[in-house]
């Protein structure tokens, strides 16, 4: 084949290509979907990873636990309390929010001991359970010590207070016991000081006591 019939037969194949779809104006725009899409996808990437390293320091430090997991491992303080039980220690060994200072037993004391008027009275101690109790530190001329009146069921008291009677301790202590009007007992005792000569009041404990069992 000789140089002329070539060359004619490239410019028939030449003629024969279809023209081009896009120019270069598609070709740059297409270049920029691409490295956008690319941009994209870095960054989301990135923040993914953010996220994982966010929620493992979360994890690892306890900064993102649930308030009902704090709540389980921090519980609240307990605020419940326990209401005291008594004025004080009963005779046999009880106590009882009932036991304590009667102001009306003490008023009735008064009346029947007027030198105990300018005397602040206490409850008796010890006091026995369901007990109404009035005591007062009195001076007798030289005696001093305290009298208690105690007005109380009778299974409260202690043995030697059972018993109605008048009786003198071993320690000084004067004791004068009444059954009173509503089946209770009527305690009246009178108490010395460390060195006092006698128990104050000791020679009127028995009228106290029965002018108060008439009474209770």
């Amino acid at each position: 084949m000789d140089e002329r019939k070539l060359q004619e037969l490239f410019r028939d194949s030449v003629r024969s290509v279809p023209a081009a779809s896009f120019d270069e104006h598609d070709v740059a725009r297409a270049s920029r979907r691409i490295t956008a899409r690319r941009r994209m996808a870095a960054a989301g990437g990135t923040v993914a990873a953010a996220a994982v390293l966010v929620g493992g320091v979360g994890a690892g430090t306890g900064i993102f636990t649930s308030s009902t997991a704090n709540f389980a491992s921090n519980p609240a303080p307990d605020t419940s309390w326990n209401a005291p039980r008594g004025a004080g220690p009963g005779i046999m060994g009880e106590r009882s929010a009932r036991c304590g200072l009667d102001v009306q037993l003490a008023a009735a004391v008064t009346r029947q001991l007027p030198e105990a008027v300018g005397a602040a009275p206490v409850a008796a101690s010890p006091c026995p359970s369901g007990a109404k109790t009035a005591s007062f530190a009195l001076h007798d001329g030289a005696s001093a010590g305290s009298v208690t009146v105690i007005v109380s069921p009778v299974g409260a008291v202690s043995p030697d207070q059972a018993t109605p009677g008048d009786v003198r301790r071993p320690d000084g202590t004067e004791q004068s016991v009444r059954t009173a009007r509503s089946g209770q007992l009527v305690v009246v005792l009178s108490d010395p000081d460390a060195g006092s000569p006698a128990a104050p009041y000791g020679a009127r404990l028995a009228s106290i006591a029965g002018d108060l069992a008439a009474q209770y």
